[in-house]
């Protein structure tokens, strides 16, 4: 899309115009929100109404520079010079966005900007949380739970995984040992509160301590939303405890038939069952618990399975990138749980495999959506079956 037609759609989560005119703030504004978002382009040059007037200052390139140079760490800008219908404009380009999150250095306090749709405005703390989650410089699933201890742990699971998985029986501590046992398994931090980690896995009860720490499953009778709802249930427990039970309550809702017309005995199935346990999988272990109230939501149609995380791709994470096997993990101790658990195997086959999966079992090809605040993967249901 060229200029003209850019500039004709008008501003976007990553298009923004201004005129030179306005002050060093907001451009800041702009700029920050723009790098800590999803990248994009500031056109200057051109009003808020898309109307093209043209630069009106010959220090634009020095004035952005030092703008950028005010962001720790500085926001790499490319600066081009073009020309619309003989006006001239300058199109700032912000791509590479690896470095974020970006926090504007003012005079009186330090400020993180983002973006909401073509809107640029300050960072809400558990905004500025996932920022720094997706940067891999903090994970939200060592943070300490107020108000939560390691009597919230079932003893009972976290014996069991200590048992099998690594040959050792919390009977056999004494309490200190213990409690340095679960410190270095980041289940508990100090003073003995439970982490978000400790809680999601082996809680006694974690929606009491995380709000939407949970899978809700829908069922439906047809292919939208307004139709009925066949059958809900909503998962609560212990990730761990209830992981099994969640794959087994989707198998019910994956028809398998058998073909034996030609001697020997075939069997077609709606969903190849490895994909369904991958995508149920990936989003329990890459969703984005700073956003508390949300659940990992499965809706059933007769036509399509879809699984929705709350959370959008990390950082430079893309979709592409994702289909190719290259992988991110925003909560890596998780993943090592469940890797232990033998539901992973971290290396970064997991979405590629899905895909051969959908092909092999004559599936279209499922659907990944970034939605920003959320991911969401489609496998659409095979057609027919034997």
């Amino acid at each position: 899309m060229n200029i003209k037609a850019i500039i004709k759609t008008g501003e976007n989560e990553t298009i923004e115009f201004k005129l030179d005119k306005v002050r060093n703030e907001h451009l800041s504004k702009e700029l920050g929100a723009l790098a800590n978002f999803r990248g994009g382009s500031l056109l200057l040059g051109v009003s808020d109404k898309g109307k093209i007037v043209g630069l009106t200052r010959n220090d634009n390139e020095e004035r952005l520079q030092n703008i950028a140079y005010n962001f720790e760490p500085p926001i790499p800008l490319q600066v081009e010079k073009i020309s619309v219908d003989g006006t001239l404009l300058l199109n700032v380009k912000i791509h590479d966005i690896s470095g974020k999150p970006y926090v504007y250095k003012s005079s009186t306090r330090n400020i993180y900007y983002t973006r909401s749709g073509s809107v640029s405005r300050e960072a809400t703390r558990a905004e500025v949380r996932r920022m720094f989650q997706d940067s891999a410089e903090l994970h939200f699933e060592i943070s300490k739970i107020s108000g939560a201890s390691v009597n919230d742990l079932d003893f009972f699971l976290v014996n069991s995984f200590l048992t099998d998985y690594r040959n050792i029986s919390l009977e056999s501590l004494d309490k200190n040992e213990q409690a340095a046992l679960l410190d270095n398994l980041s289940l508990t931090a100090k003073n003995n509160n439970a982490t978000v980690l400790g809680i999601v896995l082996f809680g006694k009860n974690p929606s009491q301590f995380l709000p939407g720490c949970q899978v809700q499953v829908a069922v439906y009778s047809g292919n939208d939303k307004t139709s009925k709802v066949h059958d809900h249930k909503v998962f609560s427990r212990a990730l761990i405890a209830d992981l099994p039970l969640i794959l087994s309550y989707l198998d019910n809702y994956n028809p398998h038939s058998f073909d034996e017309s030609k001697g020997q005995r075939q069997e077609s199935v709606k969903y190849p069952d490895f994909a369904v346990r991958e995508a149920v999988v990936n989003a329990l272990c890459h969703r984005d618990f700073t956003m508390q109230g949300q659940s990992v939501k499965i809706e059933i149609f007769p036509n399509r399975m879809v699984i929705t995380s709350p959370g959008g791709l990390p950082n430079t994470q893309t979709i592409d990138r994702m289909k190719t096997g290259i992988s991110y993990a925003r909560n890596p101790l998780l993943l090592q749980f469940l890797y232990d658990y033998r539901y992973v195997e971290r290396l970064g086959r997991g979405v590629p495999k899905i895909i051969a999966a959908m092909e092999a079992n004559g599936n279209a090809a499922p659907e990944f959506i970034d939605g920003g605040t959320y991911f969401q993967l489609v496998l659409n249901g095979r057609n027919t079956l034997f």
